[in-house]
Formats: C-alpha cells, sequence, structure tokens
C-alpha cells in the first residue's frame, strides 16, 4: 500500500539536537509503506500521454526495495586508455576522448597543433598517426572485445550484492552498444560485431537481477566539431561514416529509443540528455509507453531516472545524481543531507574516472559501503559505474573491490535491503548526531538496524587518503534507540546475543563480537519497542 499525501509545509522538531532546526519538505510526499519485499502494487494504470494521467504513476517495488545497481561506460574510446591532462576533467577520461582527436579542423581551417588542453591531440598522433588515417573508426576496428565473458560479469555483479545491472547503451560518440536498426555504425555491425545490450542483459536475468540501460548522447557534443569544420574530402564527411559523426536528429533519436525500449526491455533506463524533454509532447508519449509496455512485459514495472529536479518532472520518474564535483581536480561530494521522500538515485564511478583509462583503479571498500549505507538511510539506492578495458575485462582493482563489496554484503544486506529510513520523531532515534555522526538508522518490520559506518560521511577526502574505518568497542552506547523489553540484539554476521542495558534513553550494548564480523560498517539490529513507520 502507498499513500500519497499532499500539503505545503512540514515542520518536524528533532528532539535530541543541541539547536532544533526545522526540515522544508516539498509540496508533495509520497510515503511507502511496504506489506512485504517484493510486494507489487495492485493498482493498474494505462497511461495516457499528459502530466496529469503520468501523476498516478508509482516507483516499481523492485526499485524501492533496490540497494545497489552497476554499469558500465564501455566503447571505442576505452581503447586509448589515455588520462586527461586537465585535473578537473580526468574524471572523464575515456568517454569524451573521441571529440580530442579532431581539434586540428578548426573555424580558420586545418590546424597541426591546435589548442589542446585535454592532451588528446597529441597523444593521438604520437601513438596512432594523423587523425585523418586514424581517426576514430579506427579505434572502432581496434575495439575488439575478444576476451569479454557477459556471464562472468553478471556473476560478479550478483556476488557484490547488485540487485540490478547494465550498461551505457550509447554514450557521447553516438555509438550504440547494440544492433541498432537506425545506426548502421554499432558495436554488432562494425568493431566487436556483438550486440552487448542483448548479451549482457540475458546474462543478469539468469541470475535474478534487474536490466538497466543508460544513453548520454547530446546533440553534437562529441564530434560537432569535426562535422563542422572537417574539409570535404575527410573520412568525417564520408557518407558511410555519417551515421557516427553526424548528430541524431529528434526524429531518428526517438526511433533509436524506441528500439531500445522495445526490442530489450530494460527494467530502468537512465536518460542523461536533453533530446526527448526538448519536446513536451515527444516526452510525454515516450514515457507513458514505456511504461505502459512495462505494465505489459509483467516484470515488476518500469522506471526512468533523470538529473531534472523540476517537480513536474519528478511525478513520473527519479531523480539521479550524478557523481561528484572535481573542482581543482579534487573529488568533492555530491548527495542528499537528509532523507527524501521519494526514492532517488546516485550513479558514481567505482574508481577514479568513469571509463577505462590507466590508473582508473577502485574506490577504498569502505568508502563503496560507507556510500552505500548513508543513501539507503537517506531513501537512496547507489548506482556503481565500472571501466572495463577494450578487450572485455575489468581492470583487477575493480573485481577486487567488488569482491569485497560483496564479502561485506553478505552479512550485512539485510540492514538495507527493503529497509526504510528511520523517521525522525518527538524523542527518538537522533540520526544525525549518534555516535559523532558516523552512524545511520534503517527499519524494517519491527527492527531497527544501527551501522556505525567508524568514519564521518559525507567525507571532505578523496579515494586516494580515505581513513580506514573505526572499529566500536564496548560498552557501545546508541542515544535515543528503545528496545522491546527483552529484545535480542545482534551484530549482523555473528550469531552472539549481545548483552544490553538502558541508562537513561540511551541503549549501552555491553559486549560485542571478537572478532568483529567485519572490517568496516558494522550492522546492529535490535528489536524496537515504538515502531512508528
Amino acid at each position: 500500500m502507498r499513500i500519497v499525501i499532499h500539503f505545503k509545509e512540514t515542520k518536524i522538531k528533532i528532539k535530541n539536537l543541541s539547536t532544533c532546526f526545522l526540515i522544508i519538505l516539498p509540496f508533495w510526499v509520497l510515503v511507502s509503506s511496504c506489506v512485504g519485499a517484493g510486494t507489487e502494487s495492485a493498482k493498474k494504470v494505462k497511461y495516457e500521454p499528459n502530466y496529469g494521467s503520468l501523476s498516478q504513476w508509482e516507483c516499481p517495488q523492485w526499485f524501492e526495495d533496490a540497494v545497489l545497481g552497476v554499469y558500465v561506460h564501455w566503447s571505442p574510446g576505452s581503447v586509448p586508455g589515455f588520462v586527461f591532462k586537465l585535473p578537473s576533467e580526468r574524471v572523464d577520461s575515456g568517454i569524451w576522448y573521441g571529440g580530442g582527436i579532431y581539434a586540428c579542423y578548426t573555424a580558420s581551417g586545418y590546424n597541426p597543433k591546435p589548442k589542446d588542453p585535454l592532451g588528446v591531440y597529441e597523444f593521438h598522433v604520437k601513438t596512432y598517426g594523423d587523425p585523418e588515417k586514424f581517426g576514430y573508426p579506427y579505434l572502432i576496428k581496434l575495439f575488439r572485445a575478444e576476451k569479454w565473458d557477459p556471464d562472468e560479469w553478471a556473476e560478479l555483479f550478483k556476488y557484490a550484492g547488485c540487485d540490478y545491472a547494465g550498461l551505457a547503451a550509447e554514450h557521447g560518440d553516438g555509438y550504440p552498444m547494440y544492433n541498432s536498426t537506425y545506426d548502421s555504425i554499432n558495436s554488432f555491425t562494425t568493431g566487436p560485431k556483438r550486440d552487448f545490450t542483448k548479451e549482457l542483459f540475458a546474462a543478469v536475468r539468469k541470475r535474478g537481477m534487474m536490466t538497466v540501460a543508460t544513453v548520454h548522447e547530446h546533440p553534437g557534443s562529441l564530434f560537432g566539431r569535426a562535422w563542422e569544420f572537417a574539409p570535404a574530402d575527410s573520412h568525417v564527411r564520408d557518407p558511410k561514416y555519417r551515421d557516427l559523426f553526424e548528430a541524431d536528429s529528434p526524429q531518428k533519436y526517438t526511433k533509436k529509443m524506441y528500439e531500445l525500449m522495445e526490442k530489450y526491455q530494460p527494467d530502468q533506463l537512465w536518460i542523461d540528455n536533453p533530446i526527448l524533454r526538448n519536446s513536451k509532447s515527444r516526452w510525454l508519449k515516450f514515457v507513458s509507453d514505456y511504461y505502459n509496455k512495462g505494465a505489459e512485459w509483467g516484470k515488476g514495472g518500469t522506471l526512468i531516472s533523470q538529473k531534472g529536479r523540476s517537480e513536474r518532472l519528478l511525478q513520473h520518474t527519479v531523480l539521479d545524481i550524478e557523481g561528484g564535483h572535481f573542482p581543482g581536480g579534487k573529488w568533492r561530494w555530491a548527495g542528499m543531507k537528509e532523507p527524501y521522500p521519494k526514492r532517488w538515485q546516485k550513479d558514481v564511478p567505482i574508481g577514479n574516472y568513469w571509463a577505462y583509462a590507466e590508473g582508473v583503479g577502485c574506490r577504498p571498500v569502505n568508502m563503496l559501503v560507507d556510500g552505500i549505507v548513508d543513501r539507503v538511510s537517506k531513501n537512496g539506492v547507489t548506482f556503481l559505474g565500472l571501466a572495463p578495458k577494450a578487450d572485455g575485462t575489468l581492470p583487477e582493482a575493480q573485481i577486487k573491490g567488488m569482491r569485497e563489496l560483496g564479502d561485506w554484503m553478505k552479512h550485512n544486506k539485510e540492514a538495507l535491503y527493503a529497509a526504510r529510513p528511520e523517521p525522525f520523531k518527538e524523542g527518538g532515534v537522533d540520526a544525525w548526531q549518534a555516535r559523532g555522526g558516523t552512524v545511520r538508522f534503517t527499519e524494517k518490520g519491527n527492527y531497527l538496524y544501527a551501522i556505525d559506518l567508524g568514519n564521518k560521511w559525507p567525507t571532505t577526502r578523496g579515494f586516494a587518503d580515505y581513513e580506514d574505518s573505526k572499529k566500536p568497542t564496548a560498552p557501545y552506547t546508541l542515544g535515543g534507540v528503545k528496545p522491546a523489553k527483552g529484545s535480542e540484539i545482534i551484530m549482523l554476521g555473528s550469531n552472539k546475543r549481545l548483552p544490553w542495558k538502558m541508562e537513561g534513553n540511551n541503549l549501552v550494548i555491553m559486549e560485542l563480537p571478537d572478532p568483529l564480523p567485519c572490517d568496516y560498517a558494522w550492522s546492529f539490529k535490535i528489536q524496537i519497542l515504538d515502531k512508528s513507520w
């Protein structure tokens, strides 16, 4: 059952803070009341292409319950492995490489020594040769994915605790990673000659995960300069490469989106471009068609995620907050500071860059876990981006990180899956100040989960200097937590019943497991007395 509550403003006082503050919630709030994990809404709606009809849309239960998704940024741009020179742009190394190849084509003609702030042109000429002979079509030939095994990837995703998985079906290079009827240059007809979307979706579904396809092509964003300024005899102007270099018209792009939707039936579409939204009628028709098709597929419902924060958009889509910020090349956190009333998604690279480039690496696993836990406690889902090499293998550091993440999930995912943020209530848990800001709370059924990150989050530290998690020690105090009389308290991953007592309004856990069951983000499972969600 779900209840939609309409109101202008709600003021909630938090008792345990030294200074009370107000949380101003949006005009409308969606409150989820889940009868049980996997329960689907009985509501059947035939959506019409208008805002009023689409405002009836409800986020699918599978996404309301999800904890973690994963996708890959993979394309011919993965071939060079080049790291951009500008620190502030390095996170996009591998994604936007192709545009830099053609920096020599300028409004004033050919320039063999063009402005090259990212260093792509200089690197490409030294490594491959003249871009006119060895341009992006040449990289497509080198993009072979000869070692790719979709089942191996899907097994890793499943082990890591992923609830949904997929790929960037088309990025800024306009190179579809599927067999497209409307783009003659794609992964099935050129290069590796494989339908990556079809094969990966099959492997993912075989393991019980939902699927996601992301689309990121912006009009003229990567090859716009080359298309505009390349001479008539350039390969850029060769009719056989037109589908690659010329930006899609809105009509062509719409056909491709319908093809992707109908042919591959993704459970989530993450739309990172304005092409559909630029036309109100086109957008509303596509969204209504997708949601109606999703109901016909009978797989639990579909959703569109996107970056727009307008109230009207968020009535029928899920908010996505992308990555972090890199001012001066240094990572800066971006996300929710407070629980958000609607389910939201945070997509973030697992390593230093979205796509493969030398030194892509992997974040410390405790940093990954801390972010995942923090987001669930604020009603968010984490969407990790992996960076495969051109041969189809994942970097060893990312494989290792995903396995270690899975080791943690094996014991602790119970505290996150189908759990809901601990609601603020007068005299209840002080979700922000407990243990100096290192504890996050979730609720499920009659249980409260208190997860101690052992680190403060959000962090001001980068990947390389993220600190080890500080282990909890006994006696361990949680302020404002009220277990049920005779409650059994355990730490997930251990069967040991932990003795406890109350000191005023504070729960004091007298003993902890020895050894602790994991190395970071320790989860206490507590039966609570006053359930209010």
